[in-house]
């Protein structure tokens, strides 16, 4: 970059490259030469041809005909009018570029950052690869973002997705959705020409929670619908002319969008800290108070059950809609009357899954009679102790068939108090044990969970509630393969999910044409199975949303009519939409109906040579 436009983007906040660059690619104009750049630069600057003319070392009279013959008649195309409106008129060229409608003024991303709250378009970087390289592209891009130069981050972000996949074999769901923002805030001006309406959507997730695995599945989810949605708009208005979009273009592709209208999504990524007792957690209101600000008209969060209630409080006032795609507290089903009209949640509450692990453990047990249970969970937790009680309830209606042997409620207490519970199921030769870790609210639970594999495993059944399900697991059982303490033929650890790759009707094999193609793409995007339940509801929060604001985009300018229409078509007039998950319609209090609930075992798999979650 010339030091010139280095001036005029420092003084003029104006993004001078992109003007030049649009400039260029005119039909039928020879291309501007470094003197020209020089002197539209000067020129903006407030500059004299008298001056200009001893910077470039020109006569006034070059000056003079270069501006005539090149400079002007460019200009006046782009601006689309006459040249004689704006020969010698720099003023009114200045104002045109100064004019946010235009694309060129640079408009750095709001300054969200702050001791309360953590949110990013594309100025902060959350899950790093280990890689130098990739994290100082990462860096590189997120320093343009803060400038306003969104050309340049988007390279930077491009440069380090592609390198990601070609160390690691598979992407980086953060990425993909700041190099989609990048798009869309570079070709902002053209979009609006072509009437092509932005929404955008927060999604809140945990990346402090289990290393930041629990945000990057949630993420993938909705990185992949932002990709679907954006990519045709992408390649309509002819991108590809200035930026290669292949390395994010996966070879299977089907559009989302049912209707002429177009529309794209942008993504603000909002970390919540997650943690039941820290005061200065004030993510919710910071989000509810920017939402005016940022033109949200719809947040994708929280993660865990006593986050996602917290939060609603600050949602509901300010008329925004919270679709929820993780959350299972049966607490959830009973909100006021103002925040269930904010409220759509996508997972299955713990009375629907606490029934189907009940009957899934009745039924595989009628050959063991009476055999002895024990219940282990967080009594910290509104989730953990909404699943407990519903488990709990169907294991006392069947009490013919199960012995409840004991109950321990601090999961997340001391290591060592923990550990000796375990030792005394273990002497008791418990057969089930029912493991209900929190949604990462207290950061002992699902570490001491791994305490539970050092029981023998072939002698006990290890059932677990959706917040189980973690890679964490599979890594705890190849230790006990190892020692010989596992038999590679049986399920010993189950768990009750929405959702599963392998999913008899909703998989990448089932009938749903749309699951199919979400696993297929995900596939390419982030490797076989590396989509999750959890992946897989936030894919259909959003797509919830995209359903109706096709169906209503006359009527849809802001998050309180998007929360109307809402209401009226899910909650009102009983309409569904089939998503990855399946049919989605929901209650008059949000709830979905006839959620999804099915049972998945880590098995082994002798082609692959590992563990696995599978059907």
């Amino acid at each position: 970059m010339c030091q010139h436009c280095q001036q005029v983007i420092t003084e003029l906040d104006i993004n001078i490259e992109l003007f030049l660059q649009k400039l260029d690619i005119l039909p039928n104009k020879k291309q501007l030469s470094e003197f020209d750049q020089t002197i539209i630069c000067q020129s903006l600057l407030g500059y004299s041809r008298q001056q200009i003319a001893n910077i470039v070392n020109l006569s006034e009279q070059n000056i003079r005909d270069r501006l005539s013959k090149y400079i002007y008649p460019k200009i006046a195309e782009l601006m689309q009018v006459d040249q004689e409106q704006i020969a010698g008129n720099w003023v009114i060229i200045l104002n045109f570029l100064l004019n946010t409608n235009n694309g060129y003024k640079l408009n750095p991303a709001p300054q969200l950052n702050n001791d309360n709250f953590q949110g990013s378009f594309g100025r902060q970087i959350f899950l790093y690869p280990p890689n130098q390289e990739i994290v100082k592209l990462q860096i590189e891009g997120t320093q343009f973002y803060q400038q306003g130069l969104y050309y340049q981050a988007l390279k930077c972000f491009l440069w380090a997705w592609k390198k990601e996949l070609e160390i690691y074999g598979i992407g980086n769901p953060e990425i993909l959705i700041y190099i989609n923002n990048c798009l869309i805030e570079y070709k902002q001006s053209l979009l609006q020409t072509r009437e092509i309406e932005v929404y955008t959507l927060a999604v809140v997730v945990p990346f402090y929670h289990n290393h930041g695995h629990v945000a990057a599945e949630i993420l993938r989810g909705i990185a992949q619908i932002q990709l679907q949605l954006n990519l045709p708009i992408f390649d309509k208005i002819n991108l590809e002319k200035e930026i290669n979009l292949e390395d994010i273009r996966p070879h299977t592709f089907f559009t989302l969008n049912n209707t002429v209208y177009p529309l794209s999504l942008r993504i603000l990524i909002v970390n919540d800290p997650n943690n039941l007792y820290a005061s200065y957690n004030q993510t919710a209101e910071n989000l509810a108070n920017l939402a005016s600000q940022l033109n949200l008209i719809a947040i994708i969060g929280h993660y865990s059950s006593e986050m996602t209630k917290k939060a609603l409080q600050f949602y509901s006032q300010k008329g925004l809609v919270l679709v929820n795609s993780s959350s299972t507290s049966n607490e959830l089903s009973y909100l006021s009357g103002g925040e269930s009209l904010s409220f759509f949640r996508l997972t299955t509450q713990d009375s629907i899954n606490a029934k189907k692990l009940g009957e899934y453990l009745k039924d595989i047990l009628t050959v063991k009679s009476q055999p002895k249970v024990a219940i282990i969970y967080n009594k910290n937790s509104s989730y953990s102790n909404s699943y407990r009680n519903s488990i709990k309830k169907y294991l006392e209606e069947y009490e013919e068939s199960f012995i409840l042997l004991s109950e321990c409620s601090y999961i997340s207490e001391n290591y060592y108090q923990f550990q000796k519970y375990i030792e005394d199921i273990k002497q008791k030769e418990v057969d089930i044990i029912i493991v209900i870790p929190d949604g990462g609210i207290e950061s002992n639970s699902l570490n001491n969970a791994g305490l539970i594999s050092r029981l023998n495993l072939n002698n006990c059944l290890i059932a677990g509630s959706a917040t189980f399900y973690h890679e964490n697991v599979l890594h705890w059982i190849d230790e006990q393969s190892q020692n010989n303490l596992v038999n590679q033929n049986n399920d010993q650890i189950i768990a009750c999910i929405p959702w599963h790759w392998y999913s008899q009707e909703n998989g990448c094999n089932g009938e749903n044409q749309l699951a199919k193609n979400f696993c297929e793409i995900g596939k390419e995007l982030w490797g076989e199975e590396k989509l999750t339940w959890r992946s897989a509801t936030a894919f259909d929060s959003v797509l919830i949303v995209l359903r109706t604001l096709e169906k209503h985009n006359k009527y849809i300018q802001d998050s309180q009519s998007l929360l109307i229409k809402m209401n009226q078509y899910f909650k009102e007039q009983k309409k569904q939409v089939r998503g990855v998950t399946g049919i989605i319609e929901f209650h008059e209090n949000g709830d979905r109906i006839n959620p999804p609930a099915e049972i998945v075992a880590v098995k082994w798999d002798a082609q692959q040579q590992k563990w696995k979650w599978t059907v």
